[in-house]
């Protein structure tokens, strides 16, 4: 697994030096994780699992493949319940309203919202830093 996940790295290294915006994507990754107190964020593309853009922190080949077995995960649901067909030969990955949640056992949350059809936004943060939607806080 480690070979494979060095070479969607070099990949995505390779990837980002092609992105003149780069520098700012990082920016508005840490203004959101500061803001929100999320550990690790990461912007994906989804078809090949290359990331375009993460936050200043060193990635960790753990996290990274975490953030793609998520993104496994969401794709083999949405083939089984939700994909739409787009045409003949077509099948969008994502619709503007995708959004996953997996908490895993060691009290880590795992995010990924839809950002652009192929692009997703997939973060990870502590279980306490995760104010779930719906949730009444009381006062």
């Amino acid at each position: 697994m480690q070979t494979r996940a060095s070479i969607f790295e070099a990949f995505s290294k390779v990837v980002q030096k092609l992105i003149p915006q780069l520098p700012t994507l990082e920016n508005l990754l840490n203004v959101f994780n500061t803001n929100s107190g999320i550990e690790k964020a990461f912007l994906f593309d989804v078809s090949s699992k290359i990331y375009i853009a993460t936050d200043y922190s060193p990635v960790d080949m753990q996290s990274y493949e975490l953030c793609c077995d998520m993104i496994d995960v969401v794709l083999d649901i949405s083939y089984i319940y939700g994909m739409e067909e787009e045409g003949p030969d077509h099948m969008s990955c994502f619709d503007p309203a995708t959004y996953s949640v997996i908490k895993l056992n060691n009290n880590t949350v795992l995010l990924l919202w839809e950002v652009a059809r192929y692009l997703a936004l997939v973060c990870i943060l502590r279980e306490e830093n995760y104010d779930r939607p719906g949730r009444q806080t009381r006062t």
